[in-house]
């Protein structure tokens, strides 16, 4: 018994010594016995991973476990996917428990690699080159050319048998390429992963950061990944994904170029400055929801020529969407402000508008306007709450839905001293048009309604119908401000816009059944007016003024001189309320009803500008005028009958019948016509003619609007004097100077006596006398003085 004792133990002892030999030859020669079987493990490897691996050289070391350190590692790509490596690493460290390797299992209990490459790649069907791992070339081209893919034989993957307590890889790299786009690959640069419990048959955690796409590490990512394994074969797209991101100092137009994410992009999105988002991936590489929110209030945000947000002003986003295909967004929520908006149901992207639908909540745009590049400088402020479909398109954004207005404010532009308020309505979008539903606001003080349709923004086309009760001008325009009394009563105005939205061409019919404009009242105003390019038109302009109508084609150009001209049609217009609105000094001289046709033209921001640029003629005719303050009739025979020489014409009885006439202080001017060119505030006739039941006057000079007036004339009495009396008119009005032309009148008088030489030699003087005045009555005598008329008389036969 104690024999077969000692032999069992010496065998025992045997065996543990040759194992401990075995192992201790092992452990002091694993390197030379792995350099002596690279080639087969090499092999071995490539077999089970179904691609090419190359190494540079292969090192073990013993420890508390075993260590092998290999270079220059390459493994092959699926040849169907690239011809360069799926993966290339300087530097490769396994930790191994060694135990299990002498009886032929591999437990890796650490696998680090040092600045990988690794190359993902998808091709035209969607198909990754992960998903080949673990095959043979023989099987993947016998399931790629015989099989469905939804039916390919699955070969199970030794990638089962694999299990890595933690698995590391330093400062690599992972080059992503869609075969199906052309945009650039997506690259990740200075990748630091880590893998702890890793099983390919279950989840594992993992933790990473990287750069992308610069060459600074700002995206964080946690959680957890895999299986990678299903059913014992490798599922790249359907690998699940449970994962916390973190990106920082993320550029839009570093973005903007890489294929799938780029494409979605909306061309018009401009962000300069970096942006910092987190968020979570969840799903499956095949399928990924995305969620992902960002604080965007310190960053400048613009979209084409629309939206300008500078940097400083709150604005969140967050949203959700998955990424298959190509990436879905599901929805994004924005605050800006105190605008709160939805975007849902997405489409488009890409070459095709990206349109969603768009919900807000009720929002002041006073604290929104200024960020909206066409509403800026308009003040704009009151509520607003916006429900529709909203397409993205560069060239031209359009919306379906309604955008409803309670309370706003907006002025009509920057330099203008009033605008609207207390608007409250709503603007209706479908199809492209736009309807502005019955809107009531306030102009001023007025009270006015607004309704219209906008069928195209971009070339405008709209149409519009505004009434108001009582506008005040000054309370809207700034050039109404020096007439303050302007007011435009019961006013309707029916018209459209087209052309460019940043210089319209607009067309209206406006109506009026009364008040002032530029201190001109009027009633029944009936007005066709277009603007185009600071270029205003009236075709025709009809209203009753100054007791009278008007009628008149009009053109002006507005600017920092104005100009314009004008052919006016006037109908028994007063002519003292007309020249008193305009503050013209002759208003308290000349009186009368004027009708005419009248060209104008000038230029100005006023009247005491407009004045020295008029130019102008027409004809015109005064109906029961005067010239109050002087009577041209009676100064001139005055002068005459004081003038040496002549004034026997004028004796007494000639005075008494005239009595009225000479005493009245006013000419007065029962008709008067005359043609007329304008030059400055000066006007010159050569054809004036007046009557009155008691003379008609012709004359030939100028006149002007500050009552200057210089002008030859004739007068001829209807009564008593046959001679015209010819006098010159100087002066300022009503003190003007009338001087007779004493020679010219002297040879008209020697005319008339050739013309009729038998009165002249029956009566000598006293046929002179009966001849231009009446004859002497009692008590009278003819004046004693020399009458040139005697020194014709040698003359007669």
């Amino acid at each position: 018994m104690r024999r077969i004792l000692l032999i069992s133990g010496v065998v025992i002892g045997a065996v543990v010594l040759i194992a401990a030999a075995l192992t201790a030859y092992a452990f002091f020669n694993l390197s030379s016995i792995v350099a002596r079987n690279e080639s087969r493990i090499l092999a071995r490897v490539s077999d089970e991973l179904g691609r090419r691996v190359e190494v540079g050289k292969i090192q073990a070391q013993m420890g508390w476990g075993v260590s092998v350190e290999v270079s220059g590692l390459k493994i092959a790509d699926d040849s169907s996917f690239s011809a360069k490596p799926f993966l290339a690493a300087d530097e490769v460290s396994i930790e191994v428990e060694f135990i299990p390797l002498l009886r032929g299992a591999a437990k890796v209990t650490r696998l680090k690699l040092i600045k990988p490459d690794i190359r993902i790649v998808m091709n035209a069907r969607g198909d990754l080159n992960l998903s080949t791992i673990g095959s043979s070339p023989i099987d993947v081209r016998r399931k790629t050319q015989k099989a469905p893919p939804s039916r390919r034989a699955k070969r199970r993957s030794s990638l089962a048998d694999l299990s890595i307590k933690a698995l590391s890889i330093e400062d690599g790299a992972i080059h992503f390429n869609d075969l199906g786009e052309k945009m650039a690959p997506i690259q990740v640069r200075h990748l630091d992963f880590d893998v702890t419990n890793f099983n390919a048959a279950s989840a594992f955690d993992v933790e990473t950061k990287f750069a992308f796409p610069g060459e600074e590490q700002n995206v964080e990512a946690s959680g957890k990944l895999g299986p990678i394994l299903d059913q014992g074969v490798p599922d790249a797209s359907g690998m699940p994904v449970d994962l916390k991101l973190q990106l920082d100092s993320i550029l839009l137009d570093k973005i903007r170029p890489l294929a799938e994410v780029g494409s979605e992009i909306p061309p018009g999105l401009s962000i300069p400055d970096a942006v910092s988002a987190s968020g979570t991936v969840r799903g499956s590489f095949g399928k990924l929801a995305i969620a992902l929110n960002t604080d965007l209030s310190g960053d400048r945000v613009a979209y084409a020529a629309l939206f300008n947000k500078p940097a400083g002003t709150a604005m969140t986003v967050n949203a959700n969407g998955t990424w298959a295909e190509q990436l879905e967004i599901a929805n994004v929520n924005l605050k800006l402000s105190d605008l709160e908006l939805t975007a849902s149901r997405f489409s488009g992207g890409g070459t095709q508008p990206l349109s969603a639908q768009i919900d807000s909540n009720s929002f002041n745009l006073a604290n929104l306007s200024p960020m909206i590049d066409a509403a800026a400088g308009y003040g704009v402020s009151g509520m607003s709450e916006i429900h529709g479909t909203a397409k993205l398109d560069t060239n031209a954004s359009s919306m379906d839905g309604t955008v409803t207005l309670k309370q706003v404010a907006v002025k009509l532009g920057p330099s203008w001293p009033g605008g609207i308020s207390d608007l409250n309505g709503k603007i209706r979008f479908t199809d492209g048009l736009e309807v502005v539903e019955p809107t009531s606001f306030t102009l001023g003080s007025a009270h006015a309604n607004l309704e219209g349709r906008v069928e195209s923004i971009s070339p405008l086309k709209a149409s519009y119908a505004l009434k108001a009760d009582s506008v005040k001008l000054a309370q809207v325009f700034a050039f109404a401000a020096n007439q303050p009394g302007d007011v435009i009563n019961q006013l309707a105005v029916k018209g459209t816009a087209d052309g460019a939205i940043t210089s319209p061409r607009m067309t209206a019919t406006i109506q009026s059944t009364d008040g002032s404009l530029e201190n001109i009242p009027y009633r029944n105003l009936d007005l066709t007016a277009a603007y185009f390019n600071r270029r205003a038109s009236a075709h025709p302009l009809n209203a009753g003024v100054f007791g009278g109508s008007l009628t008149a084609q009009a053109d002006a150009v507005f600017g920092a001189a104005p100009t314009f001209n004008a052919a006016l049609q006037m109908n028994n217009l007063n002519v003292e309320q007309a020249l008193r609105s305009q503050n013209i000094e002759a208003a308290s001289t000349v009186h009368g009803f004027l009708t005419g046709n009248v060209m104008a033209s000038g230029s100005g921001a006023d009247w005491n500008r407009i004045k020295p640029t008029l130019r102008g003629s027409g004809r015109v005719a005064i109906a029961n005028g005067k010239l109050v303050g002087v009577n041209i009739v009676a100064d001139a025979v005055n002068a005459v009958a004081a003038a040496p020489g002549v004034s026997q014409l004028v004796n007494v009885g000639f005075r008494s019948s005239h009595h009225g006439l000479l005493v009245d202080p006013d000419t007065e001017l029962q008709s008067a016509n005359m043609s007329y060119q304008q030059v400055g505030p000066r006007f010159t006739t050569h054809d004036l003619y007046a009557q009155s039941p008691d003379y008609k006057i012709t004359g030939d000079g100028w006149f002007d609007m500050d009552k200057n007036l210089a002008m030859n004339a004739d007068i001829r009495l209807t009564l008593g004097l046959e001679v015209a009396i010819p006098v010159s008119v100087t002066g300022k009005l009503p003190g003007v100077r009338v001087l007779p032309d004493v020679p010219t009148l002297a040879e008209r008088v020697a005319m008339g006596a050739i013309n009729a030489p038998g009165r002249i030699i029956r009566g000598g003087v006293s046929a002179v006398g009966s001849m231009v005045g009446a004859g002497p009555s009692a008590g009278s005598s003819i004046p004693s003085i020399p009458n040139p008329i005697n020194a014709l008389k040698k003359l007669l036969p």
